[in-house]
């Protein structure tokens, strides 16, 4: 079924897909490397990617709650700054935490695979910010 060209544009929906997915990837990997712990001596390595996993899921779930309730309002400037605040702190932290661990679990495969991934995902942290603060700077420019 193609969705409506209004649900297709809209980047709630599209992050609310990609926070999903984030934690389908966070559950199956601790499920499945959690079976991989040596419980005498767990590797670090291992074991800090879980407990990235472990902090990002709750704010993936709290997101994509918030991310509905956003979508049900009819005009997105009615939603309250609070709401917004929070759904942009559990974005953040979900990202983070869930991308940083996928990370680990990659340099456990392999150290270069591991490097690109966390030099790629600095690199568009930084592009990210930067677009922000251009976009802040011409929002209050226009006042």
């Amino acid at each position: 079924m193609v969705p409506d060209a209004v649900e297709a544009a809209s980047g709630s929906t599209t992050s609310a897909l990609i926070h999903t997915g984030l934690l389908s990837v966070g559950l199956s990997n601790l499920f499945w490397k959690g079976s991989e712990l040596n419980q005498g001596n767990p590797e670090s390595i291992l074991l800090l990617a879980m407990a990235l996993f472990c902090i990002a899921m709750p704010f993936q779930g709290l997101y994509i709650l918030l991310s509905r309730m956003i979508r049900e309002y009819n005009d997105v400037v009615r939603v309250p700054e609070p709401i917004m605040k929070l759904a942009s702190l559990c974005e953040m932290v979900s990202y983070s935490c869930g991308i940083t661990g996928f990370c680990l679990m990659l340099m456990r495969t392999s150290m270069v695979l591991g490097a690109a991934l966390l030099g790629s995902a600095i690199l568009v942290i930084l592009l990210a910010r930067s677009a922000m603060i251009k976009a802040q700077a011409s929002g209050q420019a226009a006042y």
